[in-house]
């Protein structure tokens, strides 16, 4: 085939067989007519493969798919045998492996699956899928394999072409292990095929080798930086999956400014921005800013490839959250029907679903949930799960929507995101049908924990980087209501804490949403309901001050707001704010708020109530009587309003009324537990109050009756306390059995104190679910009657802090508690705390007569008790303070015998009796005093003799303690004086040392110099000389003795001045160690220094004298035998001998003269060893002597 080309037009020349040549412009290829015919002209001319994949090649790059596989189909044919000709394999591998490739190409833009219910993207009908492009490509990639083969072909003439098709379907298909070996295999043959690297590149990258794959992709870069596709894509994805997003935005941007069409650079470019825009740390702005940027960058990829899957999911994500549904759609069933990969069709999966279920089309919404959770079963879609639970919600199935979030919270295992943990709580904290009671409290407690983890993550929420990772559940303030709700009935100061949260994310969004012209919103309701409920926590808390301020705020926020909600409002926050003021203490303000209420809607049943409550406590009681008359007329069947009117009546002591209208209110519930309380109470105070015969008569029957009552309030509600501490009651009071007469006074004591035990137990168990106050006393009863009169006085006096010492009926028990106490154990001071209580409950009801007759009858008693007590278990002092007692104890009984004012609460003769009584305690007075100054004068004069006496012996102590100091002193400064000394001495004696030291190294010079000297005149030592006529000896060859046989050799050669050398050693060293073991415990370590320099220098002065006696070898040579000697006994001296070795060699002293004798009678100059081996000894002095001199 020959080919020519102009700039104006291309042609080709078309050769047939005979010479027949046609001239063909591939520009006129797009006219159908010229394209219709090219099939028929090519079989015609028998044109080569060559001219068909050329125009088949034209055909694709002008994007006419049908044409190009029409023409390939026919080449196929005519190329396999058709028209009369013989096959041509080597066509055919090229043709089918150029259809396979078409048929891969068209794929990546087919529909992955066409969904039948799709409301937004229909696909036409007859499109075919990937699945049938990918089934062809396969058939043509075996077809072109099968002509390989009968080619004749070796696998490694195997086309690239062919190879490269295998490789993209593997890749296609989700196949990349089966294309590993190909590449590799390709890549040996042709080592720098860019195509081969890319898809290497590729595998890399899929098996998680960033790194790898960073540098593939950089040697492709290398190799040809103008190819395409851009290896920067895959460099830049490289490194952002390395961490470095900035250089992969660079690399992206880069292949952007060269190709800027490329869907797949903006497409990464936007999804890149978009990431960014979700880092914590980002200021709003500039997460604003990258939001837009992606958001365009996706658009301007979607549009170059509208199917694209991934732009497509992005836009329906974005679209979904600016509100578009429909769009947003749309998108979603094109990302799932153009998925490419099994993530992206899940994704899309349960986006589609997710907005279906906003767009309120639940059965939609859940066939696409249900595609996403089949195609990834093994993966926990938080999405998914998310959706199918609130679709589960707003079909009204809790139950299934609380099982479908709770399995998942297993498979989670606590790593689920923020609005996973919501969704659960509040399925938890929500009732269900068929719930029981224990389950739900269980549910709350657990939701409870999980919202409480969520409101320590806000309020510790900071930085906009601690707020972007809350992800918008901080700014929900319905979140913290229910958390508060949770908290309510556990810890008020909680639920506070979690209500000022959501006030505050209320307060904040508020002023966000404020327009720039600053015109203010009419307020929003559901924030001052808000401020209302924590203005009432605030209230139960006991923070009247803070309500008031809260309720006042909230009311002038909604003064000026009209409407149906808004009146509701102000009516409850009216009502709220009297309540305030009344628990304040502030009663008149509180009526006015009351009235205010009243005023705007007169059939305010509460208001009406409080009003008729303040009136009866300020007396008047024709008032409250009139307002819960007319209450009752407007709601008579209100069980709240009828206990409130029988509260009245017992309180104006109308029992026999309050029993009749208690009774009236069963007839409009019979299943109120409180009713029967109030019955039981009512016939158990009048069988007690029963004063006339026949009423006392009555009373077993109204005890009965109490009982019944009780009972039937704890079977209508067993955890009743009310009813329990009303049988408990009547257990101590011994009103549930008949009475028993034929016991006696200790008989009955003892079951009285066995009842009194029976009721505390039941006491103890509801007194944390009651007032202190009444079941507190009721304790105490218990106690005192069972003679504890401690743990009485602790239940009374809890009781008493409990109505704020106000209560009279409290402080006589207190005052009875201390005083029978004080009876028991003589003890004074108990007497007075008894009338101190007894003094208080007098100033609180000042003309009650009986509890001044009590506190008489306390001041005579103290005195009676003093009188009775041995003198030293009482003190002058008490004596004139119970003296003066019993004076003014004697004024009132005599003041309240004389008392004839009408009836009283005592006997005027007993009063009479008493103050009698107190005269005669007065008479015994002064001698009780006499006594008494006896005792003290004699115990005060025995204190003063001991006073003395302990002061002697401290001046005793003082004066040895100051004794001993001197002692001390003295010692210390002897021992200063002695470590001075030594110090002294130490210097000087190393002094003496150093002097001595440079003397001896002065002398070893100076022997050394006359051994240097003897050498240069010829001079030999006799223990070199040879035998008996003086010639020369030859040495023999020294042997290695053994460490054993060195050490016996030694002992035994050794020379009595060695020998005695040793022993002088050996008497100074146990010296020192004798007077180290002495005194060294004793003394200073400068001490024990300056002793052992001092033993030093006696030792070395004793070597000293011992080397007077020997004589200069140099003096005289005749006595070079003795030398050796000496020296041979040398190689065994003590430690302190050896360390001197050097400086002695010239001045050892000489042989024993027993040793002397021995070597004269065996006719040897020598000494010998007893092995019999001669001058080793010698030998091994020689060569000491070599040592020294070298």
């Amino acid at each position: 085939m020959a080919e020519g080309e102009t700039q104006t037009e291309r042609t080709i020349v078309i050769y047939g067989q005979g010479g027949i040549q046609t001239d063909l412009d591939l520009n006129s290829l797009a006219e159908d007519e010229i394209a219709a015919v090219i099939p028929d002209m090519l079989v015609d001319y028998s044109a080569e493969c060559r001219d068909w994949t050329l125009i088949a090649s034209e055909h694709w790059k002008q994007g006419r798919w049908a044409r190009t596989e029409e023409l390939l189909k026919r080449g196929i044919t005519f190329f396999a045998g058709g028209s009369g000709r013989h096959p041509d394999p080597v066509a055919l591998v090229n043709l089918h492996a150029m259809l396979a490739h078409l048929n891969l190409h068209l794929a990546k833009s087919a529909p992955k699956v066409i969904l039948p219910t799709t409301k937004y993207d229909k696909i036409p009908e007859g499109t075919k899928t990937k699945d049938y492009y990918h089934k062809e490509a396969a058939a043509n990639l075996n077809a072109a394999s099968e002509a390989l083969r009968a080619s004749g072909a070796a696998q490694d003439d195997e086309p690239v072409s062919l190879a490269m098709g295998r490789v993209t379907h593997y890749f296609a298909t989700g196949q990349p292990g089966l294309a590993h070996p190909l590449v590799e295999r390709l890549l040996q043959r042709q080592p720098n095929n860019l195509i081969a690297l890319t898809a290497q590149a590729r595998l890399q990258f899929a098996r998680r080798s960033h790194g790898a794959a960073l540098i593939t992709y950089q040697k492709l870069l290398s190799l040809n930086p103008e190819m395409s596709p851009d290896p920067r894509i895959g460099l830049g994805l490289c490194l952002w999956q390395l961490g470095d997003k900035t250089k992969a935005r660079t690399a992206w941007e880069r292949a952007l400014s060269r190709e800027p069409t490329s869907w797949v650079c903006l497409l990464l470019l936007g999804l890149a921005s978009l990431n960014l825009a979700r880092e914590p740390a980002l200021k709003r702005d500039e997460r604003l800013r990258l939001e837009t940027e992606g958001v365009d960058f996706v658009k301007r990829a979607f549009k170059l490839n509208v199917k694209s899957p991934a732009s497509a999911l992005a836009l329906a994500t974005i679209s979904g959250q600016g509100g578009q549904l429909p769009v947003a759609s749309k998108l979603a069933e094109r990302a799932i029907q153009y998925s490419d990969n099994k993530r992206h069709s899940v994704l899309a999966n349960a986006e589609r679903g997710r907005l279906g279920f906003i767009a309120g089309d639940v059965a939609d919404a859940g066939r696409y949930i249900a595609a996403a959770k089949a195609e990834d079963p093994n993966t926990v879609n938080i999405m998914a799960e998310l959706t199918l639970g609130q679709i589960a919600i707003k079909s009204g199935n809790l139950r299934e929507a609380l099982n479908f979030i709770e399995q998942t919270a297993k498979r989670l295992n606590g790593q689920g995101p923020l609005e996973y943990t919501v969704l659960h709580a509040c399925l938890l904290a929500y009732p269900h049908p068929g719930m029981s009671n224990e389950e739900l409290s269980k549910n709350r407690i657990t939701a409870r924990n999980m919202l409480s983890e969520l409101h320590t993550l806000v309020a510790t929420a900071e930085s906009d980087e601690d707020w972007a990772k809350l992800r918008g559940i901080g700014s929900d303030a319905d979140i913290f209501v229910d958390l508060a709700k949770l908290w309510q009935d556990e810890s008020l100061e909680r639920s506070i804490s979690a209500y000022q949260t959501a006030l505050s994310i209320k307060s904040e969004s508020e002023l966000d949403e404020i327009p720039n012209s600053q015109e203010l919103k009419p307020p929003d309701l559901k924030t001052v309901r808000m401020s209302d409920n924590l203005g009432v926590l605030f209230q139960l808390q006991g923070n009247v001050e803070t309500a008031e301020r809260m309720y006042q705020e909230a009311l002038q926020k909604i003064s000026s707001t009209d409407g149906k909600e808004a009146e509701i409002l102000k009516t409850i926050l009216a009502y709220n704010l009297g309540r305030a003021y009344e628990e304040g203490g502030d009663t008149v303000k509180a009526a006015q708020w009351y009235r205010d209420v009243l005023r705007q809607h007169p059939e305010h049943m509460e208001s009406k109530v409080r009003l008729a409550l303040i009136a009866a406590s300020a007396g008047r009681n024709y008032d409250a009587h009139t307002l819960l008359k007319e209450a009752l007329k407007a709601d008579e069947t209100n069980l709240t309003l009828r206990s409130v009117y029988s509260n009245f009546l017992i309180s104006l002591g109308s029992y026999k009324e309050a029993l009749a209208f208690t009774s009236q209110t069963l007839k409009y519930d019979r299943s109120d537990a409180y009713t029967f309380c109030a019955l039981g109470w009512l016939h158990f105070t009048l069988g007690r109050e029963a004063k006339a015969s026949q009423e006392v008569a009555d009373r077993p029957k109204q005890y009965l009756r109490s009982a019944e009552a009780y009972e039937r309030a704890l079977h209508i509600d067993p955890a009743c306390a009310h009813a329990a501490h009303g049988l408990a009651i009547a257990l101590v009071e011994d009103s549930l059995t008949p009475p028993k007469s034929n016991l006696n006074g200790v008989d009955e004591g003892k079951h009285r104190a066995r009842l009194a035990g029976q009721a505390l137990s039941i006491f103890s168990r509801i007194k944390d679910s009651l007032a202190d106050g009444p079941v507190n006393v009721n304790m105490g009863h218990c106690y005192f009657i069972r003679g504890e009169e401690e743990k009485a006085i602790e239940s009374y006096g809890t009781a008493s802090n409990a109505f704020k010492g106000r209560n009279v009926s409290v402080l006589l028990y207190l005052a009875r508690a201390w005083y029978a106490l004080a009876n028991r154990e003589g003890n004074f001071s108990a007497m007075n705390k008894a009338l101190g209580y007894c003094q208080q409950a007098m100033h609180i009801q000042p003309s009650d007569r009986a509890i001044l007759y009590n506190i008489a009858m306390i001041q005579q008693k103290a005195a009676e008790m003093l009188f009775s007590l041995d003198v030293s278990k009482r003190t002058l002092e008490e004596l004139e303070i119970a003296l003066k007692q019993a004076q003014q104890a004697v004024n009132t009984f005599r003041a309240l015998a004389d008392d004839r004012s009408g009836p009283l609460p005592y006997d005027a003769d007993l009063a009479d009796q008493r103050a009698k009584y107190g005269d005669i305690l007065l008479r015994r007075v002064p001698g009780e005093m006499e006594k008494q100054k006896a005792y003290e004068n004699e115990f005060q004069a025995r204190v003063e003799e001991a006073r003395k006496m302990r002061a002697a012996e401290q001046e005793r102590i003082q004066a040895a303690e100051a004794a001993r100091r001197a002692e001390i002193e003295a010692k210390a400064a002897a021992l200063a004086e002695e470590r001075r000394k030594a110090r002294e001495e130490a210097l000087a004696w190393q002094e003496e040392l150093n002097a001595r030291a440079a003397e001896e190294e002065a002398r070893k010079a100076n022997n050394i110099e006359k051994r240097k000297k003897r050498k240069e005149q010829g001079t030999i030592d006799s223990a070199d000389e040879g035998g008996e006529d003086g010639q020369p000896k030859e040495k023999k060859q020294r042997r290695k003795s053994t460490k054993k046989e060195g050490g016996k050799k030694g002992r035994k050669n050794r020379s009595k001045s060695e020998v005695l050398s040793d022993e002088d050693d050996n008497d100074i060293v146990p010296d020192e160690g004798d007077e180290e073991e002495e005194e060294g415990e004793g003394e200073d370590e400068e001490v024990v220094k300056a002793r052992k320099a001092r033993n030093t220098l006696a030792m070395l002065k004793s070597k000293r004298k011992s080397r007077r006696n020997v004589e200069d070898p140099d003096e005289d040579e005749d006595d070079e035998i003795n030398l050796g000697a000496a020296k041979k006994g040398k190689q065994f001296k003590s430690k302190a001998y050896i360390e001197d070795s050097d400086e002695d060699e010239d001045e050892t002293p000489a042989a024993p003269a027993d040793e002397q004798t021995k070597d004269e009678n065996e006719g040897s100059p020598v000494p010998s060893s007893e092995n019999g081996e001669d001058n080793n000894d010698k030998m091994d002095v020689d060569k000491d002597e070599d040592e020294d001199e070298n």
